[in-house]
C-alpha cells in the first residue's frame, strides 16, 4: 500500500511539475517548435478576410522531386496545394486536423460531379457544430507526383470557404514532414 501511494505522489507530482514548467516556459517551448497559438489566429484571420473580399488566394511555391513533393509555408502561415482531382484542378488548404478530403461545391464540380445528384446523408461534426455532408469517392487526388486513387470525400454545401486535402488523402502516403516553412509530402 505504501509502495502504491508513493508511486501516486510521484506521479502527480510530475504532472504538476511538468505543467508548472510548460506555463512557465511556454514562450521558450513555442519558438522551440516555431510554432505560437497566436500564429493560428493570425493566419485564421488572414484567411478569413482574403475569403470574405473575395480575393484570390496565392498558392504557394511547390517542388516536385521524384515520388516526393515540397509545399512551401505561404504568407498567411498555412500550407496550400493546387491539386488534380479527377482531371479538375483545385486549390486546396492542408488540414491534418480534417478526417476526409472536404470540397466546396464549386470544387466538387472542378472534379466533375453534378451538384444535383448528390446526397448530403453524411452527418459530420465540426467545430460550429453538426452539418450534413454529402459522401463521395475522388478517383484521382494528386498534388505534384505523389497521387492517391480511390479517395474518400464529402462536400460540404455551406460554411466551408475553402477546399480541405484532409487524412484521407494525407494518410495514405508513406510520410508527411512539416517544418516551419516547408511540408514534404512522400509516396
Amino acid at each position: 500500500m505504501g509502495s502504491k501511494l508513493l508511486r501516486d505522489a510521484v506521479l502527480v507530482s510530475i504532472v504538476f511539475g511538468g505543467g508548472f514548467f510548460a506555463l512557465t516556459q511556454r514562450e521558450r517551448i513555442y519558438e522551440f517548435v516555431g510554432f505560437h497559438p497566436r500564429d493560428v489566429v493570425e493566419a485564421r484571420a488572414n484567411r478569413l478576410e482574403l475569403a470574405h473580399r473575395g480575393e484570390k488566394l496565392e498558392t504557394t511555391a511547390m517542388v516536385v522531386e521524384g515520388s516526393a513533393t515540397s509545399i512551401n509555408k505561404s504568407a498567411d502561415g498555412h500550407f496550400w496545394a493546387e491539386a488534380r482531382v479527377n482531371g479538375g484542378s483545385v486549390l486546396f488548404l492542408v488540414d491534418t486536423g480534417a478526417s476526409v478530403v472536404a470540397l466546396t461545391p464549386s470544387d466538387a464540380q472542378k472534379a466533375g460531379f453534378d451538384l444535383r445528384t448528390l446526397k448530403y446523408t453524411a452527418p459530420i461534426d465540426t467545430a460550429a457544430g453538426r452539418i450534413m455532408a454529402a459522401p463521395l469517392k475522388l478517383d484521382l487526388v494528386a498534388v505534384g507526383n505523389v497521387t492517391v486513387r480511390n479517395v474518400r470525400a464529402v462536400v460540404i454545401r455551406e460554411g466551408l470557404p475553402q477546399s480541405l486535402l484532409g487524412m484521407s488523402y494525407l494518410g495514405e502516403l508513406q510520410k508527411v514532414e512539416a517544418s516551419r516553412s516547408m511540408l514534404i509530402l512522400r509516396q
